[in-house]
């Protein structure tokens, strides 16, 4: 009987199928305790770099900025990728902690490739590793929606989002606001009190045509009419509704410097699955009775290396907070700045992300947070994306009973008392 009803609430897909919206529980009302607990829409622009607003000047970003409570730049952790990125804003861990080490990769112990491409692995639990914000959030009660955001559509830490979309690139920004104002009419009893909302068309233009071009302003104006399109409903609607719009990290132009790491190596296919291009590369030995080869090959790749340096998995640069994790290569591959990591045939973007966070600041991204949580009109010094987790925990009265990296202590200054 537990299974059946396991099944029967599990998930309902209501609406219209093309709007790919999953209801994972037939129960969608908020536990009475959270009767007065705050709203926050949390809006994610994908590769918004922390100084376009400086250099593309879009109205209503720069605006809603000067207004808000912000920082400097929200400091990603490494690698600067999309997933690893989003994983760690919405669970409060380092990539190695919260399992999603890249974008794409393998992972020995499970025999499995995860690719943000592979709906399959995307949506398998084995892969994370931690509690995200809206499985904390369903596990005390509270109502949760995500429209699109890398993992919330798979069953992690026992919970679903109540709400949650099916990721479609295509799918317009008309249909995502509509959605997002769906949710926030809802009765307070039963409207979510997390609401997540992401754009991509940032990223795509900054890889494309680089983060300085006319191309990536088009692509900002655009996302800055839309967020000012659910602002000005917010306003209207609701204004005890707390906005933050953050990103996951910055965008560099990329240079000529490409590096061939198999040029350096004969056969090695042979021996080590080899996934990750640009910025890191990493190397999974095939057959584990052939440890000696993994220092065999480090020492090949890193004899006459330039722009790189490759390491073993537990000797990677702390600062990086990125080892011991089975999902990181045996060796890794780490690119310099300028340099443009291959392993074979490979087209170079005229924009990329994913080197250290500590090698200056175009790997940045923003942080700027409006509502009745947050203080407005500062600016605060940059800080590490893991800590907005724990500060979105408190403002919504969610108990974290797991250990996590990031701290609330960090982020306490942008808000609000009147909110705690």
């Amino acid at each position: 009987m537990k299974y059946i009803s396991y099944l029967i609430s599990l998930i309902m897909v209501i609406g219209c199928s093309s709007n790919h919206e999953i209801v994972t529980s037939t129960n969608i009302n908020n536990d009475k305790q959270h009767n007065k607990t705050p709203t926050v829409v949390l809006i994610s622009i994908d590769g918004y770099r922390h100084d376009y607003n400086e250099i593309h000047k879009p109205k209503f970003l720069t605006k809603f900025q000067k207004q808000s409570a912000s920082l400097k730049s929200l400091i990603p952790t490494f690698p600067t990728k999309t997933f690893p990125n989003h994983l760690s804003i919405i669970t409060g861990m380092y990539p190695m902690n919260h399992g999603i080490i890249a974008n794409h990769f393998y992972n020995p112990k499970l025999e499995k490739y995860y690719s943000l491409k592979d709906r399959k692995s995307v949506t398998n639990p084995d892969f994370y590793t931690t509690v995200p914000l809206w499985s904390l959030a369903e596990s005390q009660g509270m109502r949760t929606a995500t429209y699109f955001w890398p993992g919330s559509e798979a069953r992690i830490a026992d919970h679903y989002p109540t709400h949650y979309m099916v990721y479609n690139h295509s799918t317009p920004h008309d249909k995502r606001l509509q959605k997002i104002k769906e949710w926030l009419r809802l009765p307070k009893s039963k409207r979510p009190h997390l609401i997540t909302l992401y754009f991509h068309d940032v990223d795509s233009a900054g890889h494309r045509y680089g983060p300085l071009a006319n191309e990536t302003k088009e692509a900002i104006n655009k996302v800055d009419k839309s967020i000012e399109s659910l602002n000005d409903f917010i306003q209207t609607h609701d204004s005890s509704i707390n906005i933050i719009i953050v990103s996951d990290h910055g965008m560099q132009s990329v240079k000529n410097k490409k590096v061939n790491l198999l040029a350096k190596l004969n056969n090695i296919e042979s021996e080590f699955i080899i996934e990750g291009s640009g910025p890191l590369v990493h190397f999974y030995l095939k057959d584990k009775k052939k440890k000696r080869l993994i220092q065999t090959t480090l020492n090949k790749l890193n004899v006459h290396k330039s722009g790189y340096t490759c390491y073993l998995n537990n000797n990677t640069p702390p600062e990086l907070n990125f080892k011991n994790n089975p999902s990181i290569g045996d060796i890794l591959c780490i690119a310099d700045k300028e340099t443009y990591l291959v392993s074979g045939p490979n087209m170079t973007p005229k924009g990329a992300h994913g080197w250290s966070q500590h090698e200056g600041k175009d790997m940045h991204g923003i942080l700027f947070a409006q509502g009745p949580c947050f203080k407005k009109a500062i600016e605060h010094e940059s800080k590490e994306n893991i800590h907005l987790y724990p500060t979105l925990a408190k403002i919504l009265k969610l108990e974290i009973k797991h250990r996590i990296d990031g701290d609330y202590k960090h982020l306490k200054d942008i808000v609000s008392k009147d909110c705690l």
